[in-house]
C-alpha cells in the first residue's frame, strides 16, 4: 500500500506540529516554576512587628518597595520582608547570616561597610546560568543622637527581598 505524497506531508506536518507545541508548552512550564524565591532567615534578635508611629515607617517602606521593584521580574513577584533589629547591630554579622545561607551564591558588588551611611546593602546572585535568583539585604540605621530623628525609634531595619532575577 502506498501513501500518496500530499498524506505523507500532512502527516509529517502534524508530527511537527504537536512535537513543537509539546516543546513549547514543556519549555514555558519550567521557565515559569525554575527558580522560586529563596527563603532567608533573618538574624537572633529580629523582630518582624515594627513599632508603630514616625516618619521612619514611610522610609522603610519606601525602601522595601524600590527592593521589590528591583527584584520584581516577568517570572514572578519577589518576597521582601522588613526586621527591627537593637540599634547597634553590626552589618557584618547580617551580612554573614545571610552569606552563609546562600552557599556558593556569587557576591554583587562591594558589601563594605561605611559606619557613617545610614543605609547599607549587598546582594547575591545563584550561579546558574538558566534562571538565576537573586538576594538582596539592605540595612536602615537610625539618625545620630545629634540629628533630628523626626520619630525615628532606637532601632535599626533590616529589609531582606528574594526574588527571581530576569
Amino acid at each position: 500500500m502506498r501513501i500518496g505524497r500530499r498524506r505523507l506531508g500532512f502527516a509529517l506536518a502534524i508530527l511537527l506540529l504537536v512535537s513543537f507545541s509539546a516543546l513549547s508548552a514543556t519549555a514555558f512550564v519550567r521557565w515559569r516554576a525554575a527558580g522560586t524565591a529563596h527563603d532567608i532567615a533573618p538574624p537572633a534578635g529580629a523582630v518582624a512587628q515594627l513599632s508603630d508611629g514616625g516618619r521612619y515607617e514611610t522610609v522603610v517602606a519606601d525602601r522595601a518597595h524600590i527592593i521589590a521593584l528591583g527584584l520584581r521580574s516577568d517570572r514572578g513577584a519577589p518576597t521582601v520582608r522588613t526586621y527591627a533589629l537593637p540599634p547597634d547591630s553590626p552589618w557584618l554579622q547580617s551580612r554573614k547570616i545571610v552569606a552563609t545561607q546562600l552557599d556558593h551564591w556569587e557576591q554583587v558588588g562591594s558589601c563594605a561597610d561605611d559606619r557613617q551611611a545610614r543605609i547599607v546593602e549587598c546582594a547575591w546572585r545563584e550561579p546558574t546560568r538558566w534562571w538565576p535568583r537573586e538576594v538582596r539585604l539592605t540595612m536602615m540605621r537610625p539618625p545620630p543622637a545629634t540629628e533630628n530623628r523626626d520619630g525615628w525609634p532606637d532601632a535599626t531595619f533590616l529589609i531582606i527581598g528574594s526574588g527571581r532575577a530576569a
